[in-house]
């Protein structure tokens, strides 16, 4: 068998995780790389098949883990604004889907009325609920 058989198993191994980003396929890159080393080695072709799948599945169930806990211990959680005072800055009608809210760390963003009633720009609101970068608020209740 060519050497170059591995390499291509490796090739299309690597461009499927990379698409995929699973943690799955990269392991068998690495059994078709070791296959490849020996091959070069000249060791028979049957040999070479059960190194290739031996290192690829003892890496798979040996090192996946470790590297998807470490992939998930960097990871964040985006933080939300739902339970924030805000002050609404442009006023809220969602007929005229208008509107934009201040938060208290100066930001503005887009925002909508949760019960639909427009709500004037200058009042205090709290943050009920956000859908990707608009804010659903409501008025304040005052005291």
């Amino acid at each position: 068998m060519s050497p170059f058989v591995w390499l291509a198993v490796a090739a299309v191994a690597a461009v499927a995780e990379v698409l995929s980003l699973g943690l799955i396929t990269l392991w068998f890159v690495v059994g078709a790389l070791v296959a490849f080393v020996a091959n070069l080695l000249g060791v028979d072709d049957l040999v070479q098949i059960v190194v290739f799948l031996v290192v690829s599945v003892a890496c798979l169930v040996l090192l996946r883990p470790v590297f998807v806990k470490y992939r998930k211990h960097g990871a964040r959680e985006e933080p939300t604004l739902v339970g924030q005072p805000v002050v609404v800055c442009e006023g809220i009608d969602n007929d005229r889907m208008v509107g934009r809210v201040e938060t208290g760390d100066h930001m503005t963003w887009a925002a909508r009325s949760f019960d639909g009633r427009p709500i004037a720009a200058g009042e205090n609101a709290v943050v009920v609920a956000q859908e990707s970068v608009k804010l659903i608020v409501e008025r304040k209740p005052s005291c």
